[in-house]
């Protein structure tokens, strides 16, 4: 029961600052001026997904577009997962959908580790390209200062959410081989 009623305490105030964040970017977003826009919708589309999953000159080069894609898709599946911790947190309960999934919960499972190891192996590769090869476009001076520190910083971030993804199924499957109760 303590730890519910931590795990909601947390959720709240870690809640009440990404508010306080998200209304922060949305003021800002509301300062801009309605324009008419024109031209193809579908176009606009096709430029802002290309935006979107990376940068359209990404595309030329099959390899860095296809390691941005294990990022992008494991990111994605293992929100899945995020659902789960909160319900699990709320709840009090453990691996809460493993239940009602059955053998579908593992094989989902399974696939975000697998996602998981290649979006760690393309995030290594990325922060390898970005800090220790001398790639011209990476030395531009419109990529000096925050476009630089900021990549690094989302590099970082995405190896620390895999770590952590990585430990929290170790601990559990350490913990479900000791036999204890609510497994």
């Amino acid at each position: 029961m303590i730890q519910t009623l931590l795990f909601i305490l947390l959720l709240g105030v870690t809640g009440w600052f990404a508010w306080k964040g998200y209304g922060r970017v949305w003021r800002n977003i509301r300062l801009g001026k309605a324009e008419k826009i024109g031209g193809h919708a579908a176009e606009r589309w096709r430029n802002v997904l290309l935006v979107a999953l990376g940068q359209q000159k990404m595309f030329k080069n099959w390899l860095p577009a296809f390691l941005h894609l294990f990022i992008y898709v494991a990111f994605l599946i293992t929100q899945i997962e995020l659902i789960e911790i909160f319900v699990d947190g709320l709840s009090g309960s453990h691996r809460f959908f493993a239940s009602a999934l059955g053998g579908f919960y593992t094989f989902v499972i399974s696939f975000i580790e697998v996602l998981s190891v290649l979006a760690f192996i393309a995030t290594i590769i990325f922060l390898a390209r970005r800090n220790l090869l001398r790639i011209p476009r990476f030395r531009k001076p419109e990529m000096k200062g925050w476009p630089f520190r900021d990549a690094n910083l989302i590099l970082l971030g995405e190896i620390i959410l895999i770590v952590g993804i990585f430990s929290m199924n170790g601990a559990d499957t350490v913990l479900q081989t000791r036999g204890l109760e609510h497994y």
